[in-house]
C-alpha cells in the first residue's frame, strides 16, 4: 500500500498560531493523529488513520524575519523536518501554490480569516480556522457556501467545546436543571492582549475575539437560535490609550455586555473585555452559570483548584487544561502538548484527513467537529452585538439611552430602535 501522506501548512504565526497551532501540529508530524483522538471523541477512526503520516510543508507570516523564525522554531520542535518560510501581504497565496497543502490552518488576525480561507477552498483545500470564521455574515454564508460547493472541510478552533468542565456542566448538569430561565457568561482577556500582543485590536472587539466561545457553547449544546439581542460597550481606556505603537489610541471597545434572547426563552447576558489589569490572578476571568426551574450550575476559572504565590509576582491560578507539556516517560527532556486548545485542532484535522483520503464525504462529518456551519449564527451574532453596540454607543453620547436592538429571523437580522414599530399588547 502507498504511503498516506497528509500535508499541512500554517499562515499566521501570533501567540495563538505559534504556541498553540504550530506546537500541537510538531506532534502530529512526530506521533500522527490517533494518540490525541480519544478526547475529542474520535477514538473509533483510530484504526482508519494509524498509518497516515503528516508533515508541514509551510508558514507564512507577514514578514521575512518571523516567517524565518516561525520555520527555525518548528524545526527544534520537528528535528529534520524542513517547512518553507513564506511571507507577505497574502503569504497563503505562495504556501498554497508553491507548497500544496492539504490542509491549511488559519491563524491571522479576526478581520484577516476569510481571505486565506476562501483561497484555499477554492483549490480545494481544507482548512482549520482560528474563531471566529469571520467577522461578517455575508463573509461566514460565503465561506460555507464555497466549501460545500468545493466539498472540502472548513472547521473553526471552537477549544471550548472541549473544556472537560464546560462540557460536562453542558452534557451533565444542564439536562438536569430542568426549563432553562437565565445564564451569564463571562470571558475577558488582559490588557495586554488589545494592547501589545494583538496589534489588530481596533479591527474587533472583545465579544468577537472572545465572546464567541460562549455563544457557540450554547448553539452546540444546547441547539439554541437566537431571537433578539441589546448591547452596549464602553470606550473609556483603549480609545484614550497612548504608546508607540498607537499614537492615536485603539478604537475599540473596553468591553461589552451583550443580552441574547433565545427561542427557547433562555436568556442569557454575555459580558466581555480585554483590559483585565496585569495583577489579575488568572490568564482570563472566565465564570459561566445557568440557572433552570430546578437548580444551578457553577464554573469558574480560578475555582480548578491550582494557585501559586511566588515572591515578586503575586498569587495566580492556572489553567493546565488548556494547555500543558508532560514529560515523555521514555524521553528525557522531551514534551507532549496536551489540553482542549489542542483538541479542538485534533478534531478539525481528523475530518480534514478523512475527507482528503476518501473515507468520508464532507455531509457525512457535519456535527462530528466544530464545522463552518455551525458558525454562522454564531457570526450573526457578532455581527449584529458590534452593530447593536456601536449604535447605543452614540445614542447614548446624545441623551437618547440605548434604545437599538436586533430582531433575529434565523441567521438574518434587522436593528430596530425603540419607539420605531408599534409593540402589542
Amino acid at each position: 500500500m502507498a504511503k498516506r501522506v497528509i500535508k499541512l501548512a500554517l499562515v499566521g504565526g501570533g501567540m495563538f498560531g505559534r504556541d498553540v497551532v504550530l506546537r500541537a501540529l510538531a506532534d502530529v508530524e512526530r506521533c500522527g493523529v490517533v494518540p490525541y483522538l480519544g478526547i475529542p471523541g474520535l477514538d473509533l477512526h483510530a484504526g482508519d488513520l494509524a498509518d497516515v503520516t503528516f508533515e508541514v510543508v509551510a508558514v507564512g507570516t507577514r514578514t521575512a524575519g518571523s516567517a524565518a523564525a516561525l520555520a527555525a522554531t518548528y524545526r527544534q520542535w520537528v528535528p529534520g523536518s524542513r517547512p518553507a518560510a513564506c511571507h507577505g501581504d497574502a503569504p497563503w497565496i505562495e504556501v498554497l501554490d508553491e507548497h500544496r497543502p492539504d490542509v491549511l490552518f488559519v491563524a491571522t488576525p479576526d478581520h484577516l480569516h476569510t481571505a486565506p480561507i476562501l483561497e484555499a477552498v477554492d483549490r480545494g483545500v481544507h482548512v482549520v480556522a482560528e474563531k471566529p470564521l469571520a467577522l461578517s455574515l455575508a463573509e461566514a454564508r460565503a465561506i460555507v457556501e464555497r466549501s460545500r460547493e468545493a466539498g472540502v472541510v472548513v472547521a473553526v478552533d471552537m477549544h471550548k467545546r472541549y473544556d472537560s468542565f464546560l462540557r460536562s456542566a453542558f452534557v451533565d448538569v444542564v439536562p438536569r436543571l430542568g426549563e432553562l430561565l437565565y445564564a451569564r457568561a463571562v470571558l475577558e482577556e488582559p490588557l495586554d492582549v488589545s494592547t501589545r500582543v494583538f496589534k489588530w485590536a481596533a479591527h474587533s472587539n472583545p465579544f468577537s475575539y472572545v465572546g464567541v466561545h460562549w455563544t457557540d457553547l450554547f448553539a452546540h449544546y444546547l441547539g439554541l437560535r437566537p431571537v433578539s439581542l441589546h448591547a452596549v460597550g464602553q470606550k473609556r481606556l483603549l480609545a484614550n490609550w497612548r504608546d508607540e505603537d498607537h499614537p492615536q489610541g485603539i478604537d475599540t471597545f473596553d468591553a461589552m455586555q451583550v443580552s441574547v434572547q433565545y427561542h427557547s426563552g433562555l436568556h442569557v447576558s454575555y459580558v466581555n473585555g480585554w483590559v483585565n489589569p496585569a495583577d489579575f490572578e488568572g490568564a482570563v476571568n472566565q465564570e459561566l452559570e445557568i440557572v433552570g426551574t430546578r437548580g444551578r450550575v457553577f464554573v469558574d476559572q480560578q475555582d480548578r483548584g491550582m494557585r501559586s504565590a511566588i515572591s515578586g509576582a503575586g498569587t495566580r491560578t492556572h489553567n493546565p487544561h488548556f494547555q500543558a507539556e508532560v514529560p515523555r516517560a521514555d524521553q528525557p527532556g522531551d514534551r507532549v502538548l496536551v489540553g482542549y486548545g489542542k483538541d479542538s485542532l485534533i478534531a478539525g484535522l481528523e475530518a480534514a484527513t478523512r475527507v482528503s483520503l476518501d473515507l468520508a464525504d464532507r455531509t457525512a462529518l457535519a456535527g462530528t467537529y466544530p464545522d463552518a456551519e455551525s458558525a454562522v449564527t454564531c457570526v450573526a451574532i457578532l455581527e449584529a452585538a458590534a452593530q447593536v453596540a456601536e449604535a447605543n454607543l452614540a445614542c447614548l453620547a446624545d441623551n437618547q439611552g440605548a434604545p437599538v436592538t436586533a430582531r433575529f429571523d434565523h441567521d438574518d437580522y434587522t436593528l430596530v430602535t425603540a419607539g420605531e414599530q408599534k409593540v402589542a399588547g
